[in-house]
């Protein structure tokens, strides 16, 4: 926030963190809750609110990383408390676009669906090995396209929504899941 009051206007800012606690319903503890909460959705919510005036008027565009378990689950994967806090981030896409978009701020979100990140990898390595080649078999029959993502497989999405070339583009969430989702 400090370096965007001195600099000149934003034309893009992208909304990337955020925590994955993957465990079951009956065992989220508030903690996890909150901390899920605050990191995936409030920190999005107020770090847009305080940098929206040094968002370039007409020609900003938010990108919100969100994931494909707002949409869809992996069987024997937990997912309700990181599927509800992305979901939420979706649904605030989708309010702040329409609420933005009389500003020309663009706001849209990515939907990745598994991709090999520093954080997927610490959310299976407490799972038994024989789990983690489970879940590595499934994953790669589930997808279409039959791997998992990796993040260059990202890039493309975050570019166009980041230019000119998405002028008129706001309120989506894309899913770049090689097609997870789409079944």
């Amino acid at each position: 926030v400090e370096h965007a009051r001195r600099g000149p206007p934003l034309d893009i800012l992208v909304n990337n963190a955020g925590v994955a606690f993957l465990v079951p319903f009956e065992t989220v503890s508030e903690d996890q809750f909150q901390q899920s909460f605050a990191l995936n959705v409030t920190a999005v919510f107020f770090l847009t609110q305080r940098l929206l005036p040094h968002l370039a008027p007409g020609a900003a565009s938010v990108i919100n990383i969100s994931s494909y378990f707002a949409r869809k689950m992996i069987p024997k994967r937990p997912s309700s408390l990181y599927s509800l806090s992305k979901g939420a981030l979706n649904s605030l896409t989708r309010s702040l676009a329409f609420e933005l978009g009389p500003r020309g701020i663009r706001v849209n979100a990515i939907a990745p669906g598994t991709v090999d990140t520093a954080m997927r990898r610490r959310s299976i390595e407490n799972l038994p090995e024989a789990a983690q080649a489970e879940l590595k078999t499934y994953v790669e029959r589930s997808y279409p396209l039959g791997r998992i993502g990796q993040t260059s497989d990202l890039a493309g999405i975050a570019v166009y929504l980041a230019s000119d070339e998405a002028a008129w583009t706001s309120g989506g969430v894309f899913a770049v899941d090689g097609g997870y989702t789409a079944g």
